[in-house]
Parts: structure tokens; sequence; C-alpha cells
């Protein structure tokens, strides 16, 4: 909570201090990158890194920028089954891995009205690739199974955010989009080994998921010029 009071703080303090004179703002061809704050995320309310990764500007000139959010994400868990067969205890293991890959382009325009705060609004489009991968095996036995299915998405997004510059280069902001997006998850393989026989086989269902609707980023971003 103390954390919450003390960014607040700062905030307001740049509030009224926004008519000063001295250069805050990135100039022309100047980059920068970001990361978010979660006062009310993570209990231990560290830094992480955005939705799609990393987020780089472009600032073109005091109006426009060009933005660029990259992601790559895996996420793994590994189950392990015990079955009691006589007096022996058997395991099956079974690992499942989902890889995210997405790279979403987009433009800002911003209002320079004041010198410390940089209202914008613009759009981003993008694609995604997911691949899913589970393996199983057993400690008794040397028959192993493996699937793979494959994705791709695409996405689209209108929002509007600000920047709050503490100090020549460093800023915070929040950004809220109306946003759409869709992904097809294919049919994929499953291949079943057993000693020196191996079986490969069609998957039985593709799915395809979309979203539409407002997102809003429930953290603060952090960002810093260079």
């Amino acid at each position: 909570m103390k954390k919450v009071f003390l960014v607040a703080a700062l905030a307001a303090f740049v509030l009224t201090n926004v008519n000063a004179q001295e250069k805050y703002k990135p100039e022309a061809m100047t980059i920068s990158t970001e990361l978010n704050y979660s006062p009310g995320g993570d209990s231990d309310g560290g830094f992480t890194l955005p939705e799609y990764g990393a987020k780089i500007r472009l600032h073109l000139n005091e109006n426009m920028a060009v933005r660029l959010k990259l992601g790559l994400n895996t996420n793994s868990t590994k189950t392990t089954t015990f079955t009691q067969n006589g007096e022996d205890e058997i395991e099956e293991y079974e690992r499942a891995t989902q890889t995210k890959f997405s790279i979403m382009p987009g433009f800002e325009y911003h209002f320079t009205k004041y010198e410390r705060i940089s209202p914008y609004v613009g759009g981003e489009i993008g694609l995604s690739t997911t691949m899913t991968k589970t393996k199983t095996d057993n400690s008794e036995t040397d028959f192993k199974t493996e699937s793979k299915r494959p994705g791709l998405g695409f996405g689209i997004n209108v929002f509007t955010g600000v920047d709050v510059y503490l100090c020549k280069g460093l800023y915070l902001g929040f950004e809220l989009g109306l946003g759409y997006d869709s992904t097809n998850t294919q049919r994929g393989s499953a291949t079943t080994t057993s000693g020196s026989n191996t079986n490969e086989v069609k998957g039985n269902q593709a799915d395809l998921t979309t979203n539409f609707g407002f997102q809003a980023t429930p953290s603060l971003r952090v960002g810093w010029c260079f």
C-alpha cells in the first residue's frame, strides 16, 4: 500500500508542475522501452514484462511514434501419476509445454499541450504462433506418446493512453484499448512408440477462439528513453 501512495504522490507532483520549461519528452528519433508495475498484482509487487514480452518505441517527432511489441512465453507442467501394481508402484510421467511467440507493430499520435504529460491515441496489428506439446512415458514399459498442436493467431487493437514524465527520459503510463484477436489451433498429430514400432495419427479436433472487448492495463507502465 505504501508503494501505491508513493506512486500517487509522484504523479501529483508532476501534475502540479506541467508548465515547467525544461524539456522532458523524448526528442526526435529517440528510442524508449518499458516494464509494467502492478501494485495490486503479484504478491511480491515486483516488476514484470508486459503481456507481449517487451515494448519498444521510436519517437519520430513530438507527435508521432512507432511501436513494436514482441513476446516469447513458455509454460511447462510435469505431472507424475502413481499406480499400484501388486507390490510394485508404476510411475507415469506427462509433460505439457506451450510456447507462444507474438509480434505486434503499431503507431501512436501524441498530443503536445503539456510539457510533462503526453496523452496519445493509436492502433496496432500483429500475429502470434503457438505450439503445444504433450509427452508421456511409463517407468515400467517402453510405451511413449507425444502430441503436437500448432496454432496461428491474429490481433488488432485501437487504444488511448497517457505518459507522465517524472524527469527527463523517465515516465509512468496507463493504457486502455478496444481490441479483437483470433487464434486458430490446428488438429496436430500424435505419435506412439512401443519398442521399435512407431505410429503417427492426426488429431481429431481443431479450435478457433476469438475475443473482442476493452482491454485496460491493470498496472503502471514504467519506461525510460535513451
